[in-house]
């Protein structure tokens, strides 16, 4: 049976109500049903409702405890530990997280004198997952390609596992490859547990991975007594290895299936299920369903246009605060497509007293990579911060080790000394009489990197310290060589911190930079923002995460931010565009959409500023591709903005960027604001005709909007429309 749950449409309901009929109607002994889900959190709603339901029919004591409502992690383990042994390991095995892994990983290239220049340790982490999450192993995968890399990752891949095995120890890959090796390989068990599992029902069906695919597979057996719950319209973790097939292909794998439909939607309004609806429709991986609602109609979808993304945070928090007069703060959501979005919007909010909450991440200042490049800048500002030093005196790897630490640390005590104080003490003026050992190197070039930081700092905007530090220190190229989308996430939250710095020098003034504008004063500034001992996770406060993390979730009022091409959908400009790509982005949108009960609102900005530098936005396909008659726009106030910043002091300056930027609309294009050209009356202008402008360059028009508007394509800027009458463009 495989049961289409559209969003909002009761699958936990689906699931937990099919378990109470089987234990109370059919009789059926509650440890023959094998029930799996994908979060800890699903898997204790999914017991709690089966025991309200079904009530004293069971001693829920022992119930609980037998059982197996569970993730597939949890259920695997429960397998392994049993019957493990029949792999040649023992049922005491460790299981490693992903710091263990990472460190196993390291030690092993270590052994193999394999060097980090060639594979980056993160990066052959995570392709050992992925490959793992596929049902391979090091015995059975087979290499597409060749060169000493390749042959490199695949004596490491040997090596690890060999090194796992030894220490009888697993990943969290491994729990699920190595119960469908079990079950691959030991007919007697294989047939043990099916005999067990009369039932067999899988929440989250699209979810799936190969190898979790093939574990239902097989405790189903012949009996195909299998009960599958999903919707592929909101499958959104390709990149960790879901696969759509699985829920696409259910016929393929069990021929004689029934498919339900959950169609109706009992959480949203109207308005915000037939727009939701019209947008997936775009995609063609998808079954032929229609959500649907008795809801009342509701307000429309309202789309709000920002300057840049310092605008889009305060209209945010002025949405946020119109809100809460009729909703609860806790049913108030902001949503974003990456981690390092949230940032301005966190200090927007923190600037207006509204107290908000990040839901499956932590707040910005308080993130890993973020933390390490403020520990420099700390250091720089203040030598004898022993806490920042020990935090990044081997950030990135530099091979200084615990041990001597300590050992610094101790010598320090002894002298009086700050860690820093030591280095200086001995590298510069030779003064004290201590032994780094093997560390001597190490240490005396993480010394001289400091210094020359120290040299640059009285000479250098913060911004541009930050730039040097994350040079000079090589952790921007440590995250670049990982090449993995953790990293590139950390990258993003780095460019983030820099854009505060900015931020904090345009807030300063630029006309007196010597006597306003220093590092220190930056760091005055965040104190207060990394003291999170301030937060009440329990009074009242919105809610902000990434759309994956919403998965599940579900508020009154919900604010979409960043819906601009390259963001939402996050494509990065130098990748070849692939529909597939597009297509899971598209369910993420749709996912964010339908996590809104009331009201739904959608936010992008015409500038943004990228990795350091403001680029012109063009907005989301995704937006277009809701029809009209389902959503109202408010665009920008030009003058007001205008007006709003050459009020600050110091931004003078702008005035000639804000009047050139006012000769360009970049509206939202419905589909009813085209005009084919062909239909113009005289007009300079014609599709194909090349141009160029004196800001974005040559480029080709591709469609005329209304009377006074040219769509036009700019070599290496994107798509633009600009007014014919204030944009000074000329015939090439």
């Amino acid at each position: 049976m495989l049961v289409l749950a559209g969003a909002g449409s009761g699958k936990t309901r689906v699931l937990t109500h099919r378990m109470a009929y089987l234990i109370s109607e059919l009789h059926m002994d509650p440890t023959q049903i094998f029930a799996v889900t994908f979060t800890n959190k699903a898997a204790a709603e999914m017991r709690s409702r089966v025991q309200q339901l079904i009530g004293d029919l069971c001693d829920w004591r022992y119930l609980e405890r037998d059982l197996w409502v569970s993730t597939f992690h949890s259920a695997c383990v429960r397998i392994l530990r049993a019957d493990i042994h029949h792999l040649g390991y023992s049922p005491q095995f460790t299981i490693y997280d992903d710091a263990d892994q990472l460190s196993v990983v390291k030690a092993c290239m270590k052994e193999l004198n394999i060097s980090e220049q060639m594979l980056a340790p993160k990066a052959i982490q995570s392709r050992i997952n992925k490959i793992k999450n596929e049902g391979e192993d090091h015995t059975t995968y087979k290499s597409a390609f060749g060169g000493p890399a390749e042959d490199a990752f695949i004596r490491l891949f040997e090596r690890y596992a060999a090194v796992l095995k030894q220490a009888s120890a697993l990943d969290f890959a491994d729990l699920i490859l190595l119960t469908v090796r079990l079950f691959q390989t030991n007919t007697n068990v294989l047939r043990a547990y099916q005999k067990k599992f009369q039932y067999v029902l899988i929440d989250e069906y699209q979810d799936t991975n190969r190898c979790q695919y093939l574990l239902v597979k097989l405790l189903a057996g012949t009996r195909a007594n299998i009960c599958a719950v999903g919707d592929e319209d909101q499958s959104i973790y390709r990149w960790r290895g879901a696969d759509i097939s699985n829920i696409l292909n259910f016929e393929r794998d069990y021929p004689n299936a029934q498919i339900f439909k959950l169609e109706e939607n009992y959480r949203s309004t109207k308005n915000i299920i037939e727009a939701a609806s019209h947008v997936i429709a775009y995609n063609t991986e998808r079954r032929d369903k229609q959500l649907w609602t008795s809801n009342a109609e509701g307000s429309k979808i309202r789309i709000i246009e920002a300057y840049d993304e310092r605008d889009e945070a305060l209209k945010i928090a002025n949405e946020i605060s119109a809100a809460s007069v009729e909703h609860d703060l806790n049913q108030i959501a902001v949503f974003y497509r990456t981690n390092a979005q949230s940032r301005l919007i966190e200090d927007t909010l923190r600037a207006k007293g509204i107290n908000y909450e990040i839901y499956g991440g932590v707040k910005f200042y308080a993130r890993l990579e973020v933390k390490d490049a403020l520990a420099y800048l700390k250091l720089l500002s203040n030598p004898d911060d022993d806490v920042s030093f020990r935090r990044i005196v081997n950030v990135p790897a530099r091979g200084i080790g615990g041990v001597t630490i300590e050992k610094m640390g101790n010598k320090a005590r002894e002298l009086g000394l700050s860690y820093y104080a030591l280095l200086k003490a001995k590298f510069e003026d030779d003064q004290v009489d201590w032994d780094p050992g093997r560390s001597r190197k190490n240490l005396q070039k993480f010394y001289e990197i400091m210094k020359s930081l120290e040299k640059a700092k009285p000479n250098l905007l913060p911004s541009d310290l930050l730039d040097m530090v994350l040079e000079e220190s090589g952790y921007r190229k440590s995250l670049l060589d990982e090449k993995t989308a953790e990293s590139q996430s950390r990258l993003e939250n780095l460019a983030g911190l820099k854009q505060s710095l900015v931020e904090y020098e345009l807030d300063q003034g630029r006309e007196d930079l010597e006597k306003v504008i220093s590092l220190e004063g930056f760091l005055e500034r965040i104190a207060l923002v990394s003291d999170i001992d301030r937060f009440d996770p329990h009074a009242p406060a919105i809610k902000m995460m990434t759309i994956h993390m919403a998965k599940g979730l579900e508020f009154d009022v919900v604010f979409i931010s960043g819906l601009e091409e390259e963001l939402f959908p996050n494509i990065r400009p130098w990748e070849a565009e692939q529909p597939e790509d597009i297509e899971e982005e598209r369910r993420l949108f749709y996912v964010g959409m339908t996590r809104a009960k009331q009201d739904l609102c959608l936010f992008y900005a015409k500038n943004r500023m990228v990795f350091g530098s403001t680029q012109y936005r063009v907005m989301s396909r995704f937006i277009e591709e809701i029809p009209s008659d389902y959503v109202e726009l408010k665009k920008v106030d030009y003058f007001e903005r205008r007006k709003h910043y050459l009020d600050k002091p110091g931004l003078a300056p702008q005035k000639e960027r804000w009047d050139a930027d006012f000769e360009f609309d970049q509206s939202p294009v419905f589909e009813d604001d085209v005009v084919d050209a062909d239909f113009e009356e005289a007009d300079e202008f014609r599709a194909g005709h090349r141009v160029e402008h004196p800001i974005f360059g040559e480029g080709v028009v591709r469609k005329t909007v209304g009377k006074d508007k040219l769509l036009v394509e700019f070599r290496g800027q994107g798509m633009k429309k600009i007014s014919r009458k204030f944009s000074q463009l000329k015939h090439i």
